[in-house]
């Protein structure tokens, strides 16, 4: 059901961009790529590529967003595990600070012993602070959730709150540091990541950033981890 709902909300949410196109002033697409080497520890330890894809627009009182992050692992010149994770998310402002949102995420990752977590929420959020130097958003929702273990092929739903935290200091002109955390707790398992960035320009678009991810699942299956490091060293081009 949940998986279902997820493939209905992937279709509808062009059609909702188109919307407030329609009714908002001039404005286009901005992201940033990313592609860098990863260190990682935990369920697998080994030399990893990592690929970013990021982007967001903003008409009106509408906020859209997008993420798609891919994690390949080597290990002997033979792949040994991936990660894909792929996140939408719409906000529509009710005043300067506050918004209500929806987001979508599915995540099929050969780290944390689940063959895949799909997710859909909806809830409210603020941003807390917001000037030249900082930002500080905070939000929480409520939501529904599907995942399968990786060993037994058994499929579970649960009901979820999410939380989620940005934070970005800008430290400089070409350089700014980043905190984000996410949560998603059900009945089945609580699903958390943190990332820290160092992000600093290079020239014009290009930048280089280094992130420390840590990704933790309260529930595995046997033999699985429960938490997984990673370190990124990654070029990024900001469009």
């Amino acid at each position: 059901m949940i998986n279902r709902i997820l493939l209905i909300s992937c279709c509808l949410l062009p059609l909702v961009t188109h919307a407030a196109d329609e009714s908002a002033g001039p404005g286009g697409w901005k992201g940033e790529g990313a592609l860098g080497f990863t260190s990682t520890s935990g369920n697998t330890d080994s030399e990893t590529l990592t690929a970013n894809l990021g982007i967001a627009k903003e008409s009106g009182q509408w906020k859209h967003t997008a993420g798609l992050k891919v994690i390949q692992a080597e290990t002997d010149n033979q792949e040994s595990a991936d990660s894909i994770v792929l996140i939408a998310r719409s906000e529509y402002a009710l005043s300067d600070k506050s918004y209500v949102f929806g987001k979508i995420r599915h995540e099929d990752d050969e780290f944390s012993g689940f063959e895949y977590q799909n997710s859909i929420a909806f809830g409210i959020g603020s941003r807390l602070i917001a000037d030249e130097q900082h930002l500080l958003d905070m939000s929480i929702g409520l939501g529904a959730r599907s995942l399968k273990d990786a060993q037994s092929g058994e499929t579970e739903e649960d009901g979820i709150v999410t939380a989620d935290l940005i934070y970005e200091y800008t430290i400089s002109e070409t350089s700014k540091f980043g905190q984000t955390i996410s949560i998603e707790e059900g009945e089945e398992n609580t699903h958390t990541e943190s990332e820290t960035s160092l992000k600093l320009q290079i020239d014009g678009n290009l930048s280089a950033k280094l992130a420390y991810l840590i990704k933790r699942n309260s529930e595995v299956p046997a033999n699985t981890e429960k938490t997984d490091k990673i370190t990124t060293i990654s070029l990024v081009y900001g469009f």
